[in-house]
């Protein structure tokens, strides 16, 4: 069990961004004043709200396929609460 619990650990997001993170970042800016200067200010609000919303929708459904996940994985190493009971994997 504890096998199992430090290799999710292990393959889960880190809880806090590290360099890989802000190194992406420091590539993605320069993009973004070329993409300004060759369009307007208008636009790249436009741009930046629809990513926004595509990065929030990718990451719920991320969250709730790990929950999901989680949840299967604690019913399948769970006992049955009560005679009778069967957990669906």
């Amino acid at each position: 069990m504890d096998d199992i619990l430090e290799y999710l650990e292990e393959v889960t997001h880190p809880e806090e961004l590290g360099p890989e993170y802000h190194s992406l970042l420091k590539k993605l800016s320069p993009l973004n004043d070329i993409l300004q200067t060759a369009t307007s200010r208008e636009f790249m609000d436009q741009w930046f709200f629809a990513n926004a919303d595509i990065a929030a929708f990718e990451c719920q459904s991320a969250f709730s396929r790990g929950f999901r996940l989680g949840a299967r994985l604690i019913l399948a190493l769970s006992e049955p609460s009560a005679p009778g009971i069967r957990h669906r994997s």
